[in-house]
């Protein structure tokens, strides 16, 4: 079949109220009624794009396929997304969100301009901002440009740790995450161990993502037997005895991820999974990165951590891949009831390396892993 408009189908790209019913967003929304209020604001301007959309997600759960959206949220009134998709799109979109008033971002005229108007106040009428900072200059500039002196933008700031702790429901939702991750993982291997090159097996284990409904995948596959990593390159050498791959996906706005070593041979890196269980056993509320990341490289003895990994042995993950507080040396910052971590352990030498991983949520009494490694290699 041939079409003339490109089609986006993939995921479960709407609003599932039974999983996060609008109170949800109500509650979430205290946090911009409280900014708006402290400085005296009128609205709040929330910026995401296809790449990066974790704050605009957590408070519209909208999910930009492609491009880039603003959600304008006023203290007193109806808010409007501004989504950067043609107006034939518009009915589909408004199925992701709660906000009702979603309009096509390429009719600034009709979009921008008159909500703006509608805001009362003498000019210029202060606004806060969350994430412009990743706008791109010749965006910035029609923004700029088309409120004319009517709006003071200011960044608005404490907004980066909005997904600290997960509720939940929240959590509930980064759990089918986890599953659906368990899943295309373990067939990644399955395809790998009859016989696939390391990025066909990689391929297969993002088609039955996508079958379960992920909505984005992201994958890394090593080479030349885990010395390095690198994205997808369709040079497709044989298989080698030994699979390290990186596999990451989103369902319904939420990340999860899982470094895989499979081996053909005898086991040549043990300590990396030794270094994962000793990171496992520790992790609980109040604990700082700086002590995971002595744990783990006492557990590693002479060898180094893994380059890939950044001299990380963690991060925090939700609405993205990384919410901060990399698991690093020099990290102080404690751990939380309703964190949910990535952590991870890797290392190499000059002829292959290995990394291992797992999915931790950090409770009152300890932490629950949520999904590791070797469940892909059981899988």
């Amino acid at each position: 079949m041939k079409t003339v408009h490109p089609s986006i189908v993939l995921g479960a790209y709407t609003w599932d109220q039974d999983r996060l019913p609008r109170d949800e967003f109500q509650i979430r929304g205290k946090d911009l009624n409280d900014a708006m209020d402290k400085n005296s604001w009128k609205a709040m301007f929330i910026y995401g794009d296809a790449d990066e959309h974790s704050t605009l997600a957590y408070y519209t759960n909208f999910v930009p396929r492609v491009r880039w959206t603003i959600a304008m949220i006023p203290r007193e009134g109806e808010p409007r997304l501004l989504v950067s998709m043609s107006s034939r799109d518009m009915p589909a979109m408004k199925l992701m969100t709660w906000i009702t008033d979603v309009v096509s971002g390429w009719q600034w005229e009709a979009g921008f301009d008159p909500w703006i108007a509608g805001l009362k106040g003498d000019a210029p009428i202060g606004v806060g901002t969350i994430g412009f900072e990743r706008m791109q200059p010749r965006l910035f500039k029609s923004v700029v440009k088309s409120i004319e002196g009517r709006i003071r933008l200011t960044p608005a700031q404490g907004f980066e740790g909005t997904m600290r702790t997960l509720r939940p429901r929240e959590l509930s939702l980064l759990r089918e995450s986890c599953a659906v991750v368990k899943t295309a993982a373990a067939a990644m291997v399955r395809a790998w161990r009859s016989g696939a090159n390391p990025e066909a097996a990689v391929l297969e284990g993002e088609r039955v993502a996508r079958a379960l409904a992920a909505q984005d995948v992201r994958t890394l596959v090593s080479l030349d037997g885990g010395r390095t990593l690198v994205p997808f390159r369709g040079e497709f050498k044989p298989a080698g005895d030994a699979l390290v791959a990186h596999f990451a996906v989103k369902v319904q706005g939420f990340w999860s991820e899982l470094f895989v070593t499979a081996s053909n041979g005898p086991d040549a890196f043990p300590k990396v999974d030794k270094a994962l269980d000793a990171l496992k056993a520790a992790v609980k509320p109040g604990m700082v990165g700086e002590d995971l990341h002595s744990r783990a490289i006492q557990a590693l003895g002479t060898r180094a951590i893994h380059p890939v990994l950044t001299q990380s042995v963690g991060r925090r993950v939700g609405l993205s891949l990384d919410e901060g507080c990399p698991l690093r040396a020099d990290d102080a910052s404690p751990m939380l009831a309703g964190n949910v971590y990535s952590l991870h352990v890797g290392t190499r030498d000059d002829k292959g390396g290995a990394i291992a991983s797992a999915m931790v949520a950090i409770t009152v009494r300890g932490a629950e892993v949520l999904c590791e490694s070797q469940d892909a290699l059981a899988g």
